[in-house]
């Protein structure tokens, strides 16, 4: 299988001890036993390693730090974050009621999203949250009817689809023209000439969110001069830009993403030269992506001619990714013995009744692997538990975070009961 470096993607978090898995100081095979698989396991040390490390890389500025909930939505973990001083990015009214509940001040909450309710909105400027990012003229003036309504400004940064394109996949670039998302320039400039209209509703920035899982920092300075460009153009100097997420990690041994600090330290320069007060930022894969793994049981092997079917406990209900993106994640064993009879190709798959129901294809696994046998899913901390479903009446897997020898339950596996109490 693929171990070669992978303290690439785990650090010294996620190692081998003497053949065995281990998450800090906790064996994933006690783990298993106790708990049973699927399950998410989380390192809380490296989760809160990397909200630490994202901070001190844009200290260069005066940032406000707002985590994407929709990477993972789970209370524990925002709570950490909460505790940590970030504030919280949130797309829906689950989001955001999420975000409430788990502490975060109201002032440090932005509320994005290419679709917002009318309800939403009025609730985010009755919890007077910091700031909204517009991207649709009518929510201009639902914050301004709110607004009124509440008695108190609400702050708005538009979001400009400044039409760059950027190396991820199709489905996660968000600032190309032919995306859903943003204002064009001609829509921003029209809202911007005639914002004296709005009493309530200020234009005080600009959103500019690219995509999701950039490894290189051009495309965020190509958007800042673009933003430049566009200020000079309408004589509107932003006071604040949210620059948004999409800051990569590497999901293989082999994956060159820059660090976090190159990123920190070339846009915080380009931000205070152009005058900015303020900076927001939305990570979210960054903080959590690498900090779990999905832990499961092979059910069976199956060989047909020269392919070899591993079929497991997880499902693509559970860790959706490569199914919906063909995103590899690092699959490796718990229990790392010789393989005497060599290494042989084999596709990871669930057993869900659909062709596309896999966790990783062509990963090297000992000629030997047989049915008991445990595998770590790695990558598994965004995007993940926060995309699974009960498709195929399926149970979602348990959450659990381990603090050296600690295990705490932070979300409790489903029972059955939960796929019905709610039909009619």
């Amino acid at each position: 299988m693929e171990e070669t470096n992978i303290k690439v993607i785990f650090e010294d978090f996620f190692t081998y001890r003497k053949g065995a898995f281990y998450v800090e100081d906790t064996g994933v095979k006690d783990i298993a036993s106790r708990y049973k698989t699927p399950s998410y396991v989380y390192s809380m040390n490296y989760l809160l390693s990397q909200v630490k490390k994202f901070k001190a890389a844009f200290a260069g500025a005066d940032s406000l730090i707002c985590y994407s909930v929709k990477a993972n939505s789970n209370l524990k973990l925002l709570e950490m974050m909460k505790k940590e001083g970030y504030g919280a990015d949130v797309v829906s009214e689950g989001e955001l009621r999420g975000a409430l509940i788990a502490g975060f001040p109201p002032e440090k909450i932005v509320f994005a999203g290419v679709g917002k309710k009318e309800e939403e909105i009025e609730l985010g400027i009755k919890k007077k949250i910091y700031c909204f990012n517009i991207e649709n003229e009518e929510e201009l003036a639902y914050a301004e009817k709110y607004g009124k309504k509440y008695k108190r400004e609400v702050i708005c940064n538009l979001r400009l689809n400044l039409d760059i394109d950027v190396d991820t996949h199709h489905y996660v670039k968000t600032s190309k023209k032919e995306t859903k998302f943003g204002l064009d320039l001609e829509k921003a400039e029209y809202l911007l000439k005639n914002r004296g209209k709005h009493k309530y509703a200020g234009i005080k920035g600009f959103h500019l969110h690219l995509g999701s899982q950039l490894k290189e920092v051009s495309p965020y300075m190509k958007a800042l001069e673009a933003v430049e460009d566009f200020s000079k153009k309408t004589g509107f100097r932003p006071e604040i830009i949210d620059i948004g997420g999409g800051f990569g990690i590497a999901y293989s041994p082999g994956d060159r993403v820059a660090g976090i600090s190159d990123f920190g330290g070339k846009i915080t320069g380009a931000v205070r030269e152009m005058g900015i007060k303020k900076l927001i930022l939305e990570p979210g894969r960054f903080i959590t992506g690498n900090t779990a793994v999905l832990l499961t049981e092979v059910l069976y092997v199956k060989k047909r001619g020269g392919k070899t079917f591993v079929i497991v406990d997880a499902a693509m209900n559970d860790l959706i990714r490569p199914a919906l993106y063909g995103s590899r994640h690092i699959i490796l064993p718990v229990s790392k013995k010789p393989a005497a009879g060599g290494m042989v190709k084999a596709d990871i798959v669930g057993p869900i009744c659909e062709t596309g129901d896999y966790l990783g294809k062509d990963v090297d696994v000992p000629s030997g692997i047989k049915k008991g046998d445990l595998l770590v899913i790695g990558s598994a901390g965004a995007y993940s538990f926060s995309m699974s479903s009960n498709y195929n009446s399926r149970l979602k897997p348990c959450e659990l975070l381990v603090d050296g020898k600690k295990i705490s339950v932070i979300r409790k596996r489903e029972s059955y009961r939960c796929l019905w109490e709610r039909d009619g």
